[in-house]
């Protein structure tokens, strides 16, 4: 019987993100990654399928928890604030850890491989979302329109809660960025001069 290592994931992630930080991405091997978590290739491979997943092994844990949100959410709802309402009732899941998603975030931005597998991510997290709400009776269109719009407001919070010296918590940024959308959308205030 094999036995799991201790938090193998994390060890592994803790020694990528370095690694990443030192030597870029394409610069890492696997190999390196495992010596630096002191584990072993092959338990490496039992947990991902190659050196990039380690920077996106909770996505489909969060997809789940917003797409678990989403369908106990309030019925009374428009489908854009359901959305938001899910992704606000999340955001628990980067609360606490702000230092590891910022790393992970800018080794992302500056590596293309990363950054096109980010964008297939958030386009799975919109598809689920949208049909999530289609399964709730939401319009097609709506739901497509609601869950990209959700996602692009909690990219656009994620991003200020990195940055954000208060260290206020992200369901904040969240709301703050509703606002924006709201200047934008319905009253124009937001214009450039």
């Amino acid at each position: 019987m094999v036995q799991k290592a201790k938090n193998a994931r994390a060890r592994f992630q803790s020694a990528a993100l370095a690694l990443f930080e030192e030597r870029g991405v394409s610069g890492t091997t696997v190999s390196e990654i495992a010596a630096r978590a002191q584990l072993t290739e092959r338990t490496f491979y039992r947990y991902f399928s190659d050196k990039r997943e380690v920077l996106f092994w909770r996505a489909d844990e969060f997809q789940s928890r917003v797409v678990a949100a989403v369908e106990r959410g309030p019925g009374n709802r428009s489908p854009l604030t359901l959305v938001i309402g899910a992704l606000e009732a999340v955001s628990d899941f980067f609360d606490g850890d702000r230092a590891t998603v910022m790393r992970r975030m800018t080794i992302v931005a500056t590596h293309a491989e990363c950054l096109e597998r980010e964008m297939l991510k958030m386009q799975t997290l919109t598809s689920a979302i949208r049909a999530t709400l289609e399964a709730r009776g939401v319009d097609a269109l709506q739901a497509r329109m609601a869950s990209e719009v959700g996602v692009a407001v909690s990219r656009i919070a994620l991003e200020r809660w990195i940055t954000d010296t208060t260290e206020r918590d992200l369901a904040h940024h969240i709301q703050r960025s509703r606002e924006e959308l709201d200047k934008v959308v319905l009253d124009g205030s937001c214009r450039a001069t």
